[in-house]
């Protein structure tokens, strides 16, 4: 039964309008995969002009895949990214950084099919260098850390479960001075299974929650799941030695329920900025993606078109900006209190301790500082020239005048 109006256009419209996007159903796949390229992106940027570049996936899979090409993977997502830097720079600059990536795979056949895909990838002579490996990824430790020298690494685990990368076992690629981590956090798994009577399961959960016990380490003062994400958070930044340790909850696409954590580690404080950065474009676009699979649900289960699904893709990713007032005044709450007992603070050290507690950007920082100094809570320190601080700016209360009240 024809349900539409030609005014309000068709279902077969809505629900095939991404019938070329490979990402149907997989809207949290793809926020996750928009993370990895535009933070590599950035990083790649940077680092390249100074030292050479080691881009370790310990779970290249393919999976759950929907090109002939893979340029859906993390793997091909990574290759393409890298190399387009890599040109970009040597056209630029004229200098020639080197590029490798390290690609594990445990399946024999899922591995063969890696293997295919990345081989004529492999330019040694260029700069870019592939290395695979079939077996496990914690393994292969001791060969990763000799393929990466003295390059700069980013680690990325994107497992299925939670097992395969036990935290103390992996340290040694933690342990140079500069290196960092994006781990995906699989919640929805680990909420399901943490409550299981198996010890056995409960016991699997060792490895990254610092081991036996972890039961009672959890924060106290946070639902359990969450206190679980947030001890994976603390035992990755203590093994490890980050300077700072945050994550960014993905959503599932039809739901109100967190699919998993991108968690990242990191041992420069502007990493940390970049990665908040692209925490924030990656969940504005994700908040639109996530809008117009639910119409999409919705139009294929009662026959009727949207009447504006453009408007409503507009408000949903509007939400985040609704999230931001909410952590920025929780952040603003959380540096008085951190002044009042701790004195002054330097502007990049108030940086660091928010941008790692909450899903902000730099900028607000800056903002959360001009606002308290105009209300007379902080002192403006960095002069009326400048309406927000610099890193070198000392932030602290303004004194309570000792005047007594007339």
């Amino acid at each position: 039964m024809e349900r539409i109006s030609a005014a309000n256009g068709s279902v077969s419209g809505i629900v095939n309008e991404i019938v070329n996007n490979p990402y149907d159903g997989r809207e949290s796949t793809q926020a996750k995969h928009f993370i990895l390229e535009h933070y590599l992106r950035a990083l790649a940027f940077k680092i390249l002009r100074i030292n050479d570049l080691t881009y370790v996936d310990g779970f290249s899979g393919p999976w759950m895949t929907a090109t002939e090409d893979f340029s859906d993977s993390s793997f091909m997502i990574a290759i393409k990214t890298l190399k387009d830097a890599q040109e970009t720079i040597r056209n630029g600059t004229g200098r020639r950084p080197n590029i490798r990536c390290f690609f594990s795979e445990n399946n024999r056949a899922t591995f063969i099919k890696l293997e295919s895909a990345v081989r004529d990838f492999h330019d040694p002579d260029n700069g870019f260098s592939i290395k695979t490996h079939s077996g496990r990824f914690e393994d292969a430790i001791d060969v990763i850390r000799e393929f990466v020298g003295s390059s700069f690494p980013l680690i990325f685990i994107d497992p299925k479960g939670w097992a395969g990368y036990p935290l103390d076992k992996i340290k040694p690629l933690f342990s140079q001075k500069k290196c960092e981590v994006i781990i995906n956090f699989m919640f929805d798994h680990v909420k399901r299974f943490s409550n299981s009577l198996d010890e056995t399961l409960v016991q699997s959960f060792d490895p990254i929650l610092g081991g036996a016990g972890w039961q009672e380490r959890l924060d106290p003062s946070l639902p359990k799941d969450l206190a679980i994400e947030k001890l994976f958070r603390d035992t990755l930044k203590d093994v490890g030695n980050f300077h700072y340790v945050a994550s960014t909850g993905i959503n599932r696409a039809t739901m109100d329920k967190t699919h998993y954590f991108i968690t990242y580690g990191t041992k420069h404080l502007k990493g940390l900025v970049v990665f908040r950065d692209t925490e924030y474009k990656a969940r504005r676009f994700h908040e639109r993606n996530r809008a117009n699979a639910k119409e999409r649900e919705r139009a294929e289960r009662t026959g009727m078109g949207p009447l504006f699904p453009k408007y409503q893709a507009d408000l949903d990713e509007e939400n985040v900006e609704i999230d931001i007032v909410q952590e920025k005044a929780t952040a603003s709450e959380r540096l008085e209190q951190v002044l009042s007992t701790d004195g002054q603070q330097r502007f990049d050290k108030v940086v660091g301790m928010l941008l790692e507690r909450y899903q902000l950007r730099e900028t607000h920082i800056k903002d959360i500082c001009a606002d308290l100094a105009k209300s007379g809570k902080i002192e403006n320190t960095w002069g009326s020239g400048n309406k927000k601080p610099r890193n070198e700016c000392m932030i602290r209360m303004k004194p309570v005048s000792e005047e007594a009240p007339r």
